[in-house]
């Protein structure tokens, strides 16, 4: 077929985002980041493995007993996410992942220095790219929400808000 040679690139994407998120899922089961009583350990335990040569710096006081465990585990996979989509896709070197609870809301962030991008060009499962969508799918369940600020040039901030 003609289109066999278009097909190809898409569905090597795809298949490596479907083996990056099984190696994701078996991460999560073999882990102990959810019994962590302090978020910002369980943080950089879920990160630490994607981080290669680049940092992190965390301010996440988040008393993480009085977050229900199905919402934790969702802010655990969404900070991955939104991590390793800045070091693999922006290149950054830099991550500072903050965060605060309030009576009936955790808001977070995750910013970096890497390249940015025009959130209204970014890509999605059609070019191969399940990562912000995935985060945008996540949120949706719990009924949260998150903002994109960034630019070409200016790395990027992702601010996300769950109410409890």
């Amino acid at each position: 077929s003609p289109m066999l040679p278009k097909l190809i690139p898409k569905t090597r994407r795809t298949l490596d985002a479907c083996c990056r998120e099984l190696r994701d899922c078996l991460w999560d089961l073999r882990n102990d980041s959810l019994e962590d009583p302090d978020a910002g350990t369980a943080v950089r335990k879920a990160i630490e493995p994607h981080l290669g040569e680049a940092t992190a710096e965390i301010d996440l006081p988040l008393q993480r007993g009085k977050i229900p465990d199905a919402t934790f585990h969702a802010i655990l996979s969404i900070i991955r996410e939104l991590s390793v989509n800045a070091i693999r896709h922006g290149g950054a070197s830099h991550l500072v992942i903050s965060g605060k609870r309030t009576d009936d809301t955790i808001r977070f962030s995750v910013a970096d220095d890497g390249c940015g991008f025009d959130p209204s060009l970014r890509g999605g499962a059609d070019q191969g790219h399940f990562g912000l969508q995935g985060v945008e799918e996540r949120l949706e369940r719990l009924g949260g929400h998150m903002t994109i600020d960034s630019a070409p040039g200016n790395g990027a901030r992702i601010a996300v808000e769950i109410p409890l």
